[in-house]
Parts: C-alpha cells; sequence; structure tokens
C-alpha cells in the first residue's frame, strides 16, 4: 500500500513537473514557426548549428529591418529573397532529422533563446557566389560556406 501511495506521488508530481513547464514555456505562432524552419532547413541544413542560427537570425533581422516584411512568412517568401522559395518545385522537407533539427533552431530564435551569430546581419550568400550587392555592405561573419552581411540601408558605395 505504501509502495502505492508513494508511486502515485511521483508519478504526479512528474505530470505537475510536465505540464507546469509546458505552461511556463513561451508560445510561438506556428505558421511563423513553419516558415522559419522551412528556410532554416532549405537553406542551411548542411551547415554546423552556428550557421543554421545565423541564417534564422537573418531572417529574423530582416523582419526588424524597415526594408522587409513585419513577419517571419513574409520575409520567407518575399519574390526572389532566397532562392529555395523560387527555385524548388517541391518544398517538402524530406530529411527529417534535418528538418526537427531545424525547427528546434527555428523555435529558440523566435523565442530569444539564443544571440545572433551574425551579429545583425540582414543578407548573406555562399562563398563559392559573388553578388554585385555585396560591395554595399559590411561582411560581419563568415560561418561555413555562406558570408554574411551588415547593411545600412543605402545601395551607394
Amino acid at each position: 500500500m505504501v509502495m502505492n501511495i508513494t508511486s502515485g506521488i511521483i508519478t504526479m508530481s512528474i505530470l505537475t513537473g510536465i505540464t507546469m513547464s509546458a505552461l511556463m514555456s513561451p508560445t510561438v505562432d506556428p505558421k511563423e514557426l513553419e516558415c522559419l524552419a522551412m528556410n532554416v532547413y532549405h537553406e542551411a541544413r548542411s551547415e554546423r548549428v552556428e550557421g543554421q542560427l545565423a541564417v534564422a537570425h537573418v531572417t529574423a533581422n530582416r523582419v526588424a529591418h524597415k526594408e522587409w516584411g513585419s513577419t517571419i512568412c513574409d520575409v520567407v517568401y518575399e519574390h526572389k529573397q532566397f532562392s529555395w522559395t523560387f527555385l524548388l518545385e517541391d518544398h517538402t522537407p524530406h530529411e527529417t532529422a534535418a528538418y526537427n533539427k531545424a525547427k528546434v533552431i527555428a523555435r529558440d530564435v523566435l523565442i530569444g533563446n539564443t544571440e545572433d551569430p551574425t551579429h545583425g546581419a540582414v543578407f548573406y550568400h555562399a562563398s563559392y557566389v559573388d553578388p554585385s550587392w555585396a560591395k554595399y555592405m559590411d561582411i560581419s561573419k563568415v560561418i561555413g560556406l555562406h558570408i554574411f552581411y551588415t547593411w545600412d540601408g543605402d545601395w551607394n558605395e
């Protein structure tokens, strides 16, 4: 009898802890989470965590910038801003583990659980391309195969 009561108390304590943790956990808009996770997945799934965080932060930094949309989804799907949105016919994430990792990273960025490794970057590109717009920017960080840039909002040198 004592064993059953003790077991019940332990079970209730665990369930209470899980419930309280869920209630105290910040909530995020599921659509915004999906858009950010998709961007991290398609743009940086082969990068280490820092590179994936950087892509997520660039997306979030654009939301805070006057030149882009006011939501994550607006920024991600703005015309020709992220190549996967217009070059891939099928946006379905086929690598489950990589997509699950992208969702965790996206959620952490959305709830403010990470520092921005790009120092405020709003642009980036792969190191093997040389876009004409890069001359108007200041390099803030190089992570893996991506070069990240801050921008003062001026297209003049």
